[in-house]
């Protein structure tokens, strides 16, 4: 048994607003995509704007079978996290806004738990037609010539039959807007085994793009119930479950940044806190700034703020913190086998229940719950 590595298209042409699609092969045992979407900014257009990096503007990323049946389903911001999140490195791009350089995103799209996972992967043959699309809400004035992409597909080879035992269907179930002392009562789908249930919490930000609150106010309280109540799984707040998340999966999240914004302007980091960062200074007139890399103090939530001279001068960034892109998660993977995840029909009702704190600054934000389910062949 081996894997091939093998693209099936290069240099792809995502215009700007529209969705992309691409027909994959009517057989293999597919491991993984893996997409490299890249493309040059317009000069100057997106450093007064909340969306500045390429996962930013891709608002659907699918895996369709059959023409209708979600196989994947989530954001660009998603991708990453979900890459990260089967084995890859927290940032494999810089991600960065000056000039019209070509930006670059590197992610993947794991049909098993893992990539090169040997028994969890999706069997082409078993539907008339498996289809990708990327959907991306950009405009010419950002990337005057849209983007590119390649895909590259993961197979599994040379092996005695079916190596599946199945696939994971990862999608965005539910998302809505906060409203301040809310509750969120949410009863979890019975039809398929849970691996993994992901909570995106995105605070609203003010005119100048600056988070208004920090993520867990937004989503302030988490409750997570087996059997209609009786069996509690998790009570507490949404930072409890980020150090949850981080001393289980013991990997630090490191982002490099270079942003070119205005004074004052909010840059969302792709981390729900930064705890440290170090920084230097990128000087485009050839010669020595005489400032320094230069944050406003004391920000605590998924924004930072650069605080700029009169040269124009950008800052070369590395961040570290929890939450990457505003994530965290309750996973039934221990093992990480199909035997081990939660059965919710068994188990039902399943309750998810969240509340947002009672603030103004808490309300219109923007909360997605995500989730990663075993389908058996």
């Amino acid at each position: 048994m081996y894997h091939q590595f093998e693209f099936l298209r290069q240099g792809a042409t995502l215009a700007v607003n529209s969705t992309y699609r691409l027909d994959l092969p009517e057989t293999g045992y597919l491991s993984a995509l893996l997409l490299h979407v890249y493309g040059g900014g317009v000069t100057d257009s997106m450093n007064a704007t909340e969306k500045w990096r390429i996962p930013d503007y891709l608002s659907k990323i699918e895996v369709i079978a059959n023409g209708s049946t979600i196989l994947k389903s989530y954001t660009g911001q998603l991708a990453r996290y979900l890459t990260w999140r089967a084995g890859g490195i927290s940032s494999p791009d810089k991600f960065f806004n000056y000039g019209s350089s070509t930006q670059r995103f590197h992610f993947m799209i794991p049909f098993g738990r893992t990539l090169f996972d040997p028994t969890m992967g999706l069997d082409l043959s078993r539907y008339n037609s498996v289809e990708l699309q990327i959907t991306n809400d950009a405009t010419a004035s950002y990337y005057a010539s849209g983007f590119s992409a390649d895909v590259a597909c993961v197979y599994q080879r040379d092996t005695a039959g079916n190596p599946y035992s199945g696939f994971l269907r990862t999608e965005e179930w539910r998302k809505w807007t906060t409203v301040a002392a809310e509750w969120k009562y949410l009863d979890l789908p019975t039809e398929l085994p849970i691996r993994n249930i992901i909570i995106q919490t995105l605070p609203d930000v003010d005119a100048n793009n600056v988070a208004e609150t920090t993520p867990y106010n937004v989503a302030y309280s988490i409750k997570c119930n087996l059997q209609t109540g009786l069996l509690k799984v998790f009570d507490g707040s949404l930072r409890d479950l980020w150090y949850l998340n981080a001393f289980r999966h013991g990997r630090d999240l490191v982002v490099p940044l270079e942003p070119y914004t205005s004074d004052a302007k909010g840059i969302h980091t792709g981390l729900g806190q930064t705890l440290g960062m170090g920084g230097v200074a990128l000087s485009h007139d050839g010669s020595q700034s005489t400032y320094p890399p230069d944050m406003v103090p004391g920000e605590d939530s998924s924004t930072q703020e650069r605080q700029c001279d009169a040269d124009s001068d950008q800052t070369s960034l590395l961040l570290y913190g929890l939450s990457l892109e505003n994530c965290a998660e309750l996973a039934f993977d221990q093992p990480d086998e199909a035997a081990g995840y939660l059965d919710p029909e068994r188990q039902k009702v399943v309750q998810l229940n969240i509340q947002t704190r009672d603030s103004a600054s808490a309300a219109d934000g923007t909360i997605r719950v995500i989730l990663d389910r075993l389908v058996r062949y």
